[in-house]
């Protein structure tokens, strides 16, 4: 009578083949799930981004003076933009600040006291904005001048004159959430004009 069964040998291909099946599962299961994983990210990030660009161009917008007269511009930096504007809906002008720190793009509200008005330091409401802001190819915040953009000799505008001189501003966002996975980053763009600072009405 013959016996049947696997002999030795074919019990060690059949394992061998296994682990090799096994191994390639595994290797395929980790790369698609690390590439969802970025790809949801990147998707998130650059929908919230979409989200506070929209939000920002509406606030520069409505920029407009302080509650104690202060000019409607207090800083205009390439990063980093000061100015009053009613965010709280209390009739009152807030005092908006954005910059950048590090790969975040942050706003921080100051109200204002009650007369006589101040803005105190140390009143400040932060929040985040949008994190993986890239700035390597470009300022976030661009200034320009009311005869943009007929003139472009004086504009951009220098940095001396943008706070006296901005009546358009500009809004960059390059979205770069894991520069090490070589993927191409997300750019956004936008511009307004301050409808209290517009000369030509």
């Amino acid at each position: 009578m013959k016996r049947s069964g696997f002999t030795l040998i074919e019990l060690m291909m059949a394992l061998a083949l296994f682990s090799f099946i096994a191994g390639g599962v595994a290797v395929f299961s980790v790369y698609y799930f690390r590439h969802y994983s970025f790809s949801f990210e990147e998707n998130q990030s650059v929908s919230l981004a979409q989200s506070a660009l929209t939000r920002i161009i509406k606030e520069v917008r409505e920029a407009r003076n302080g509650e104690d007269g202060a000019w409607a511009i207090v800083a205009a930096d390439d990063n980093a933009f000061t100015f009053y504007a009613d965010l709280t809906g209390d009739g009152r002008s807030d005092r908006v600040r954005y910059y950048v720190t590090g790969t975040t793009l942050m706003r921080a509200i100051t109200e204002p006291t009650l007369p006589p008005v101040t803005y105190p330091a140390g009143g400040e409401t932060v929040t985040t904005v949008v994190t993986g802001i890239d700035t390597s190819l470009g300022p976030v915040f661009g200034y320009y001048n009311g005869d943009w953009p007929g003139d472009t000799v004086n504009n951009p505008l220098p940095a001396g004159s943008r706070i006296a001189d901005t009546k358009y501003v500009t809004v960059y966002l390059r979205i770069n959430i894991n520069p090490n996975t070589g993927a191409a980053p997300y750019e956004l763009t936008s511009g307004t004009s301050i409808r209290s600072l517009k000369d030509n009405l």
